[in-house]
Formats: C-alpha cells, sequence, structure tokens
C-alpha cells in the first residue's frame, strides 16, 4: 500500500471513528478565532486600490517630495451650487455655514470665500497706519485644504510681514527709518523690487511705501455675522483681481462656490463622530434650501464605510438564500443543505477571526472575502455530499460510517486539488505591487485551504451521524432526467469529438481575436455609479473648479538660486502654456503663478501677470518678501535655496491610456525646454501619475501572475494525477472560458485594469476544480479495465450533477455580487459568474472529446496503482 492510501486510511478513520473528537475541535477553534472578530478594523482608503505604483524609487520620490514641499492636510470640501454665488442671499447661506463649522472642536481651519483673507487694492486717502501690508498674496487661510475628492493643493500667495508702518515714512526722511520697520531682509528686498523695475515706481520706496500702506488691505472682507450689499459688491470686485481664486474656491461663471474645512490628526473614532457631526449639520433645518454637495477623502472614507457595512448585511444574507434555495433544489436532503452551511460558517468565523488576529483590516476589496468563501466552500461540499450520497446505498446493509470512509478516501485527493488551485489562483495575487491586492490573494488564498480542512473533516464526521437519505430517492435520482439527458449527451459528444473539437477551436480563435480588442483603461470615476453622489461631486468638482487629479512634477538642480534665475521661470511658464492648451488639463500651478500674482499686487498693475520677469534680483526680492510670513507661502513650490521647484497639473478623469499619452508628450515637451540644462533632473508623482503609469506595471504584473497560476496548476495535477498527459489536457477547457470572458469584456466595454485583471487568476483556479473532478473519476473508472469511453460516461454521470450544482451555485452566488455598493465589485461577480458559465460548458462538452481522443490510459499505469 502506498504512502497515500495509508495517509488517506489514516484520515477517513479519524474523520469517521473520533467523530467526537473532531467536532469538538472544531467548535472550540471556531470559538477562539471567534473572539478576535471584535479587534478587525475597517480600512475605507479607495487610494489603495486605485494608485498602484510602488517601488524603492517612486517611494524615495514621494518622500523627498513631502520632505521638500510639505505634507498636504486633509479637508472636507462642501460645494454651494446657485445662478449666482456672489448674489448677497447666497453669500449669506455660504457665511452662515461657514461660521457653524468653525466652531467645530474637529475643524482646524474654515477656508470660505466670505471668511478668507482676500488681498487687495482699495483706493483711499493716506492716513498714518491705516493699510495692511501683511501679506502680497493673501491667500494662506486656503492652504492645504486636501488632495483626493476635492480641491487639491489650494495654495496660496502669502503675506509680506512687517510692512505695516510703511505708510509712516516719510519722503523726506532719511531710509534707516524705514529699514529699520522692516528688518534688513525684507528691507532690501523691496528695494531690489522697485530699483529693477525702477518706471513702474516712480519716487522709489519713499513715495511707494505710504501708498501701499494704505491701500493694501488682506483681511477678510466680511467683517460680521450678516453680509451687507457693500461687502457683497466688494467681495466681487476682489474675486474679480484674484486669479488665483478663481477655480479653487470659485469657478468662473460664479455657479460654485466651495468651503473648505481642514481637519487636524483625527484618530479613526473621533473622524466617525466628526463625518457624523457634518452629515448632520448639512441636515440642519437653515440649511436645507441650499444645493450642497460634500467631497474630500475624509468624507469618502466615512461614505465607504458605510456601503461596506451595508453591503455586508445585504450580500451575505443574500448569498447564504441563494445557496439554500439551490441546495434544496438539488439533494431534497435537509443534512445535506446545512452542512455546507455549518461548514462556510466555520470557515467565515476562523478567517475573519484570523484577520482581526494578525490585524489585517476590512477593505473595499476583501469585503466580499466572506461571501467568496461561503460560495467556493458550497461548491466543494456540494461534490463531497454527493459523493456520499452515492456511497452510502453502494450495500443492501447500510453503513454510514464505512461509506464515510469510502468518501473521504476517494475525494480528499479531489478536493485538496481543487482547494489548492483555487488557493493558488488567489494566492497569485501576491506579485501585485498593490498592498490591497497581494493581502486579498493571500488571505482568501489561506481562507480557502482553511475551508478544505473543514469540509473534508467536519462535513464526514456529522454526514455518518445523520440518517441517510432514502434509497428510493437516490434510485430516483439516478434515473432521473438530468442523468439520462447527461449520459446521452456525453455518448453523442464522444462519438461526434472531432467535430466538437473543430467547433472548438474555432469558436476559440475567434473569441480570441475579439478579446485582442480589449481596452486596458482605469478612470477614477470607474469605480462609482453615475447617481452616486460622489461621482456627481467629482464631476462638478472636475467641470467647475480645479478636479481631483493631482500630477506633479518635482524639477531639482545643483545649483543654489537656480529657479530663481527668470529664463527659468519663462522656460517653466513654456511647458504650462503647452499644457493649458490640452484638453487633458484643466489647470496648472507653479511658483511663478504666486510670484506674478504678488507683483501685480504691489505694482497695482495686472498687465505684470503676462510679462517675463526683468532680473534675478527682482525675483530674489519677490521670494525675500513673501518668504518673510512663515511658514512662506512659497514653501509649497520653492524650496528656500532655490533648487527644488515644483508644477501642478490638474488632470480630467480621461482614464489611464489617455493620461500616459499626456504623460508621453510632456516629458518631450520638457526635455525640449530643460534638456540643455545639465543641472537640472525631473521626476513625476500625484495620483494622476501613480494611478496611470502604475496602472499597466499592475495589470502587466498580474497577467504574469496568470501565466504562473496556470504552470503551478499543470504542475500540480500532473504530480497529483502521476501523468503529464492528464495535466496538459487539463487546460484548454479552462483557459478557453478565460478567453472568452475576456471577448465578453469588449462586448460589454469593460476595461482591463487592476480590478478586473484579478479575475482572471481567481477564475482560473475556481475554473479547473470541475475538471479535477472529472479527472479523478475518470482515472478512478479506468483502473477498473472497462475501457476509455465507458470510463468517460461512468464519469459524466458520477460527477456530472454535481459539477452542475456546484457551477450554477458559483455562477448564483456570484451574481449576488451585482447588488453591491462599489461597481469594481459588481464587475468582479459579473465576469467570475460568465467564467463558470463557460468552464460549465467547457467541462462538460469540452474535456469529454478531448479525454477520448487523447486521454490515453488516464494517467493508471496498473490496477495497484
Amino acid at each position: 500500500m502506498s504512502r497515500r492510501q495509508e495517509t488517506l486510511n489514516w484520515l477517513a478513520k479519524l474523520v469517521t471513528e473520533r467523530r467526537k473528537l473532531v467536532v469538538g475541535v472544531s467548535v472550540l477553534v471556531t470559538l477562539a478565532f471567534a473572539t478576535q472578530i471584535p479587534k478587525l478594523t475597517a480600512d475605507p482608503n479607495p487610494e489603495s486600490l486605485l494608485s498602484s505604483f510602488e517601488g524603492e524609487e517612486y517611494a524615495l520620490i514621494q518622500q523627498r517630495f513631502q520632505e521638500w514641499f510639505g505634507k498636504r492636510r486633509e479637508a472636507v470640501l462642501i460645494l454651494v451650487e446657485a445662478d449666482d454665488v456672489l448674489a448677497r442671499e447666497t453669500l449669506q447661506q455660504i457665511h452662515d455655514l461657514s461660521l457653524y463649522f468653525a466652531e467645530k472642536t474637529w475643524v482646524d481651519k474654515v477656508a470660505g470665500i466670505t471668511t478668507l483673507n482676500i488681498p487687495r487694492r482699495v483706493k483711499a486717502a493716506v492716513e498714518g497706519g491705516s493699510g495692511d501690508l501683511d501679506g502680497l498674496g493673501g491667500l494662506e487661510e486656503i492652504r492645504d485644504t486636501g488632495d483626493e475628492g476635492g480641491l487639491d493643493d489650494l495654495d496660496d500667495l502669502d503675506d509680506l510681514d512687517d510692512l505695516d508702518d510703511l505708510d509712516s515714512l516719510d519722503k523726506t526722511e532719511d531710509e534707516t527709518d524705514a529699514q529699520s520697520d522692516l528688518g534688513d531682509a525684507a528691507f532690501n528686498a523691496l528695494l531690489d523690487i522697485i530699483e529693477s523695475d525702477p518706471d513702474r515706481f516712480p519716487g522709489g520706496i519713499a513715495r511707494v511705501g505710504p501708498a501701499l500702506s494704505a491701500e493694501l488691505q488682506t483681511d477678510p472682507i466680511v467683517e460680521g455675522t450678516e453680509v451687507t450689499e457693500e461687502e457683497a459688491v466688494e467681495l466681487a470686485r476682489a474675486i474679480a483681481g484674484n486669479p488665483l481664486l478663481v477655480g479653487r474656491l470659485i469657478d468662473e461663471d460664479h455657479t460654485v462656490a466651495g468651503i473648505a474645512l481642514q481637519l487636524p490628526e483625527l484618530e479613526p473614532p473621533e473622524m466617525r463622530q466628526a463625518m457624523t457631526e457634518l452629515r448632520e449639520g448639512l441636515e440642519r433645518p437653515e440649511f436645507q434650501d441650499i444645493d450642497l454637495h460634500v467631497g474630500g477623502l475624509p468624507y469618502l472614507r466615512g461614505v465607504i464605510v458605510s456601503k461596506m457595512r451595508e453591503d455586508n448585511l445585504r450580500l451575505i444574507p443574500l448569498t447564504l438564500l441563494v445557496c439554500l434555495a439551490l441546495l434544496m433544489l438539488s439533494f431534497r436532503w435537509v443534512p445535506g443543505v446545512l452542512l455546507p452551511f455549518g461548514a462556510v460558517a466555520i470557515t467565515a468565523v476562523v478567517t475573519v477571526g484570523g484577520m482581526g488576529l494578525v490585524g489585517e483590516p476590512m477593505n473595499i476589496l476583501n469585503n466580499v472575502i466572506v461571501p467568496l468563501l461561503i460560495i467556493i466552500g458550497i461548491s466543494d461540499a456540494t461534490h463531497l455530499i454527493q459523493r456520499y450520497r452515492d456511497e452510502v446505498h453502494l450495500d443492501d446493509d447500510v453503513d454510514r460510517r464505512a461509506a464515510g470512509r469510502r468518501t473521504v478516501r476517494a475525494m480528499a485527493v479531489a478536493c485538496w486539488l481543487t482547494s489548492a488551485t483555487t488557493a493558488v489562483g488567489l494566492a497569485s495575487l501576491v506579485v501585485s505591487k498593490t498592498v490591497m491586492l497581494r493581502h486579498f490573494g493571500l488571505v482568501s488564498g489561506l481562507g480557502v485551504m482553511a475551508s478544505y480542512v473543514v469540509i473534508i473533516t467536519f462535513v464526514p464526521a456529522i454526514l455518518t451521524w445523520v440518517t441517510p437519505p432514502k434509497r428510493e430517492e437516490m434510485r430516483r435520482e439516478r434515473t432521473s432526467m438530468f442523468t439520462t439527458v447527461t449520459s446521452s449527451l456525453v455518448a453523442r459528444l464522444l462519438r461526434w469529438r472531432w467535430a466538437v473539437l473543430g467547433a472548438t477551436a474555432v469558436f476559440t480563435l475567434g473569441a480570441g481575436y475579439v478579446a485582442s480588442q480589449v481596452t486596458v483603461d482605469h478612470a477614477l470615476l470607474d469605480q462609482f455609479d453615475e447617481t452616486d453622489p460622489v461621482y456627481t461631486t467629482t464631476l462638478l468638482i472636475e467641470e467647475k473648479l480645479a478636479g481631483v487629479r493631482p500630477l506633479e512634477v518635482v524639477l531639482v538642480s545643483t545649483e543654489e538660486d537656480h529657479f530663481m534665475n527668470p529664463e527659468m521661470v519663462l522656460s517653466i511658464q513654456k511647458i504650462r502654456n503647452w499644457a493649458a492648451l490640452r484638453p487633458e488639463i484643466i489647470r496648472t500651478l507653479s511658483y511663478g503663478d504666486m510670484l506674478r500674482e504678488s507683483y501685480a499686487l504691489l505694482a497695482d498693475d495686472p498687465s505684470v501677470r503676462s510679462e517675463r520677469f526683468k532680473s534675478a534680483k527682482q525675483v530674489k526680492g519677490l521670494v525675500t518678501m513673501m518668504s518673510q510670513r512663515k511658514p512662506s507661502p512659497l514653501s509649497d513650490w520653492l524650496t528656500e535655496d532655490g533648487k527644488k521647484a515644483r508644477i501642478q497639473f490638474k488632470l480630467r478623469d480621461v482614464g489611464a491610456q489617455a493620461t500616459m499619452r499626456f504623460l508621453d508628450t510632456l516629458e518631450k515637451i520638457i526635455e525640449s525646454e530643460l534638456g540643455e540644462d545639465e543641472t537640472v533632473s525631473v521626476s513625476f508623482t500625484g495620483e494622476a501619475y501613480t494611478g496611470s503609469r502604475g496602472q499597466a506595471a499592475v495589470v502587466n504584473d498580474l497577467l504574469g501572475s496568470l501565466i504562473v497560476a496556470v504552470v503551478v496548476i499543470f504542475l500540480l495535477l500532473a504530480f497529483f494525477f502521476r501523468s503529464i498527459r492528464l495535466g496538459l489536457l487539463s487546460i484548454p477547457p479552462n483557459l478557453i472560458p478565460l478567453v472568452a470572458t475576456m471577448a465578453y469584456m469588449v462586448w460589454r466595454e469593460i476595461p482591463l485594469n487592476v480590478s478586473t485583471v484579478i479575475i482572471f487568476s481567481i477564475s482560473l483556479g475556481l475554473a479547473v476544480n470541475g475538471t479535477i473532478h472529472v479527472l479523478a473519476r475518470f482515472r478512478e473508472e479506468m483502473r477498473t479495465g472497462i475501457g476509455r469511453e465507458a470510463s468517460l460516461l461512468r464519469a459524466a454521470q458520477g460527477t456530472g450533477r454535481a459539477i452542475v450544482i456546484s457551477c450554477v451555485t458559483l455562477m448564483a452566488g456570484f451574481s449576488v455580487l451585482l447588488l453591491s455598493s462599489f461597481v469594481p465589485v459588481r464587475n468582479f461577480g459579473e465576469l467570475i459568474a460568465v467564467t463558470i458559465g463557460g468552464c460549465l460548458v467547457a467541462t462538460m462538452i469540452v474535456l469529454p472529446p478531448l479525454l477520448r481522443v487523447a486521454g490515453g490510459g488516464g494517467g493508471v499505469r496498473d490496477s495497484s496503482d
């Protein structure tokens, strides 16, 4: 007797002779893992799935970006939509919202057009000290208002400090007084600016200083709780004169205005409470007549957590209900219906408890692990129960324990193979560069193997305790129409085997051609329904404001003050001018905009925005003046040493392919403008870069993982069936459905991306299950010496019913995922259901003729094998 047979005999005896021990251990292990479930946490971050590019080089770029230009703070963005947001009544509503949320302890700062420090020139008589020269840009209030799902980097022109007393300078007094008031750095910087353009500043600092002090204001225009008509008019005038505000907190046609709520660092429970208070606040009666939209990553996380909870409460019961109905129709035997549910319940508790034990959180993707294990577990249990039903009435004297032992010996290897191949398909995701995908593949793969242990031990132990189905019921099942049709179909297929294989080849070639047209693409909004508030809010931000997809270009020079050179500022402006004409681009921004806007405010001349800077002295003077404010408004865009600079492009959600084409062209444009400057190096970051460049890399990796899975599954089958021939013959019936599924994706216009490519690795592992059971039964029948065709007929009769039940259960179970709140999860369910349907057809129609033509001896060397 071989070692494998000895192991199978030991296992069969264990689960049938020591049933109490098996059941007791199962219960204790389940209870132990159940105690860990309360430790399970939720990770609703969508960026883990949407941005998937990793690697040491990119991680270093991202780390340096944060070191040089600061880390973005999270924010919630409230959008107010109206016919004219600058009308006094709408401004009052915006002001009320801003003041209401400013009082919340979970809000650090509120940036709205009525509460913002807007820099402006106000023509007035010079009266000592009446002005405010605390800033030449003054958009400090709207900096760092968040990256994802709302306004990103609402960057500012910060204040020029220490100029409050310029109006006290007399033209005839010594300039030492001015220097004393300003400080050496600010004074010299202002002198440099004025001296660089004397025609624009006649009379020098002695004349310019008092005028600036009297006319420049940066305080909020709305002073109290009520917005007056005069304040509304002044606010409209100030916004018209400040182009950096337009497209960030207000759109060009004044129909949308934003209120950015900057948040401190909050613990998850505090963040959940904050988002609850946010929703409750927006539902207050005084805000009900306002057309409001909410965006921002913190809010989006809260929405995702809520949807994940709704999905669990809806999908798991529905999955169980569908499986229950199918099992009732298939077995009409209570233990055969309830035992699979007991097995998957144990598996689910052990898996989820294990996640809590090791600190693996629940997220958008692994939220489907429990339904996945339920469906797979019930499918595998179906084969075992069907074989037990066949074995229990083989003898006139029903011996349940003997039937259980025969069932375990017959099914242990086949079920192990089906579980192992499914786990291999899932575990192949560990090659992904996305942490979320790797963890999903690992956790679900381990869950599948845990399911095998439960099914091969717990289920047979209970089966041998319960009353078996009646003999009459089994006799009707064997002579049922289903069995008759199956036998007749297989007989015809074997007779027409060459025609079947030829038609299969033609179909595969056609499907392969269609599949070759599949689109490899990814768009941010593909993750959401068109009716989803997240979708509509994101579109509104994209249409009216700056969008939500930043592309960051980081320029690094080896020379100090290199980016203060006017020629470098001009080169960057040329790159931005080119990008501004591209359909993918919404807006662009760089430190040059800050400098020009500050200079326009200082000179009281909007025309300077289109002029070139005259000298490095002028640029350095502006940089020095703006840097007097701590933190400097330029710190997000230009480092103090002038060696690192940042350009931001805001892209439309045009998809990964269009974005990559834009990136390729942008790299060429940058090369043409800066290529001759050997001191400058260029790198890229931002969601538009990671979500596009990374997309192709991840898809290629996962396609590679599919090839690895095919090879590993082939080796497993060849090893356990001891036949390379059977291993090779198992591949076509399982690859053909994958090709057909990809052709289906072309028809349905579903792109191939991170959230759909994983389906093929998972489907391959599931799809091969039916093939394994047919091959195992075919090999078993061949040992009897009845011949290849008779063995195929008996294999079809013995496994056909279980395969159909299993595949239909899988299809119906995964179809439940079509009710998910998440589009990727719905695509997941739809495409796997289609693939399993294709596998059912291939297993029942293509595999028998293939084995008849090339099956040889079924891998059986002798009767003792």
